[in-house]
């Protein structure tokens, strides 16, 4: 009784619509447990692929009544870290590693940061490989293209034209 009460499978379904994720496994040939609860880490949730390998315990010993205690997949897993690294990560690829030396990296496509009253960076240094975009939903004007209209701006001159470029540039690149 007590050898069955841990057990290894593989996940075939996963419904995260309730309080508590249920999930459907594979364990021993032939054996379909469905409706298990999977107990998650307060303040970290995911909803893993099927294929993902799973360990269950059962309480009291009885089979009847499963719980995961732990989902991988290591088709997935985020490799390479050092001793100390922490990553969160998903099967197409993103992750956000903590690395050695107070470094947070983050790989993505697009990063969405959603604040309802403002982001606020406090650093002595801000740097940006790429352009920057102000209004982007609305008329949107990069920080080159600012650069461009003030360096070749001029104005109206009462009886003598138009005034001369301004005689310091913004400059920067395009």
């Amino acid at each position: 009784m007590i050898r069955l009460a841990i057990g290894r499978a593989v996940l075939s379904a996963v419904s995260d619509e309730g309080k508590r994720q249920l999930i459907q496994l594979q364990a021993l040939k032939g054996e379909t447990k469905e409706g298990i609860q999977r107990v998650q880490n307060y303040g970290f949730t995911s909803v893993p692929l099927e294929g993902a390998e799973v360990i269950f315990v059962c309480v009291g010993g009885n089979r009847d009544h499963p719980i995961a205690i732990s989902v991988d997949d290591p088709r997935h897993r985020k490799a390479g870290l050092v001793s100390g690294e922490v990553a969160i990560y998903t099967d197409e690829g993103d992750y956000i590693l903590l690395k050695r030396g107070r470094v947070v990296e983050i790989s993505t496509e697009t990063l969405l940061v959603k604040a309802s009253a403002k982001a606020r960076f406090e650093t002595p240094q801000l740097e940006v490989t790429g352009n920057i975009i102000d209004r982007v939903d609305d008329d949107g004007r990069s920080m080159s293209n600012m650069r461009e209209v003030y360096d070749d701006h001029t104005h109206p001159e009462t009886n003598s034209g138009d005034t001369q470029e301004p005689n310091q540039k913004m400059g920067g690149g395009a």
